[in-house]
């Protein structure tokens, strides 16, 4: 299951053979993804199960929702009966549904005619938001370049339709900058909380240090089309003056990372 963070497209070719091989299924969480592509193919048109998401701040919006596109007519069919109940066929007479067919477990995971609608009035605008975010974001790696102890997460611009802008601070540096620029009325995040540190996965989760190291550093900027130039460069300039500060600050305390550690539920059994 890819996660196409930020956008960028994955290169699967390779393989697929192999997984299939396997019998193992690629499923493309493309939630920040629609619109990129790997050059021949835009993501959603490459062979694998692909879930969007189209919430709203997501570069194509229905305010809420999602879509998946299904490989063969028999997963449509499992989706289209999934999604709905699990209904396989309605008797109709003049006009009014009077029976429904259920032979299996479903939800109401339908998109809604309203928010179907919104999409659609959005999809018409999706070349202008396809435009809009990439000028943004090489705005950002513009504004960003020279800036020491940083470094631009690569999004591979000419194929992605961004949807977020990510940098790598030093670990030492990360949670105090985070906290100046918060400070300074700068929208920063951290995205995302690492899943196996979460209460929910406790009990099968084992360490990753090499995504514990990488969520260590990781800072996302302000991102979204209404955003001016200007707006890019003041974001730019107050996080110069927070790295610069924390950098000559006196560094004490944990990490956030080492702080959700000390305060996770320990599995039952400490032999693992």
């Amino acid at each position: 299951m890819p996660v196409l963070y930020g956008g960028r497209a994955v290169h699967l070719a390779g393989l697929r053979e192999h997984l299939t091989a396997r019998g193992i299924a690629i499923v493309e969480d493309a939630a920040h993804a629609f619109g990129s592509d790997t050059g021949p193919h835009r993501v959603g048109a490459t062979g694998d199960l692909t879930c969007f998401s189209f919430d709203a701040i997501k570069a194509l919006t229905c305010g809420d929702g999602g879509a998946v596109i299904p490989r063969t007519p028999g997963e449509a069919a499992t989706l289209r009966r999934t999604r709905a109940l699990g209904i396989t066929s309605s008797r109709i007479q003049r006009g009014q549904t009077v029976s429904y067919t259920v032979d299996g477990a479903g939800f109401r995971y339908h998109l809604s005619t309203l928010h179907a609608a919104i999409g659609r009035a959005q999809l018409a605008r999706f070349p202008e938001m396809d435009l809009r975010r990439r000028a943004l974001w090489s705005t950002y790696a513009a504004a960003l370049d020279g800036i020491e102890d940083i470094s631009l997460v690569d999004l591979d611009i000419a194929h992605t339709v961004p949807f977020n802008c990510t940098i790598l601070v030093p670990a030492p540096l990360r949670d105090e900058v985070h906290t100046r620029l918060r400070a300074a009325e700068i929208a920063v995040g951290v995205h995302y909380p690492l899943n196996h540190l979460q209460p929910a996965f406790t009990q099968w989760a084992d360490p990753l240090p090499r995504s514990e190291a990488l969520w260590r550093q990781i800072l996302t900027l302000p991102f979204h089309p209404d955003m001016t130039d200007n707006d890019v460069h003041t974001v730019a300039s107050a996080l110069r003056r927070a790295l610069r500060l924390a950098a000559d600050s006196p560094q004490s305390g944990p990490t956030a990372l080492d702080q959700e550690r000390d305060h996770r539920p320990r599995p039952a059994d400490a032999s693992r």
